[in-house]
């Protein structure tokens, strides 16, 4: 059995190497027929030429992308240099709850008044003090003291 399998495999390898030559030999057959094949060093010189073309396409999508990064990189600066000149511009526009200024708060407190309610925490019913509702007036109707555009 050994020397069937050595022999098989000498074979098998003689048959690979002779595919390969009959390969080779028809690809010489046509580049030498072909009336267009202007030789081996010709050949060589294509090549390098394709690979150096290439690289250079390579490079121009590399540049390309670096462009492309860089003008949208502009374009956010641009947009939060907008948003920055705006919200100075505009003022703020938020609701909802906060810090307040109201008047009688005790400096340092930490008191936050529900729904933009004013006075020191305590002070409401026996106070000497009567708390003031501070905020921004909005669903109350209230104007005293703000105009209706905003300024503070």
């Amino acid at each position: 059995m050994e020397t069937v399998s050595a022999t098989f495999t000498n074979a098998s390898t003689l048959l690979t190497t002779w595919t390969r030559i009959l390969i080779q030999t028809e690809h010489n057959k046509r580049l030498i027929l072909n009336p267009n094949w202007q030789g081996a060093s010709q050949d060589i010189a294509d090549g390098e030429n394709e690979e150096t073309l290439r690289r250079q396409e390579k490079e121009r999508m590399r540049e390309e992308e670096i462009r492309k990064e860089e003008a949208k990189e502009k374009e956010r600066e641009k947009e939060e240099r907008r948003r920055m000149t705006e919200g100075t511009t505009k003022g703020p526009r938020g609701r909802g709850r906060g810090v307040g200024r109201g008047v009688g708060r005790g400096a340092g407190s930490g008191y936050v008044g529900v729904g933009g309610q004013g006075g020191v925490r305590g002070t409401a019913r026996g106070g000497a003090t009567t708390p003031r509702r501070v905020g921004t007036g909005i669903g109350r109707g209230l104007t005293s003291g703000r105009s209706r555009r905003g300024v503070a």
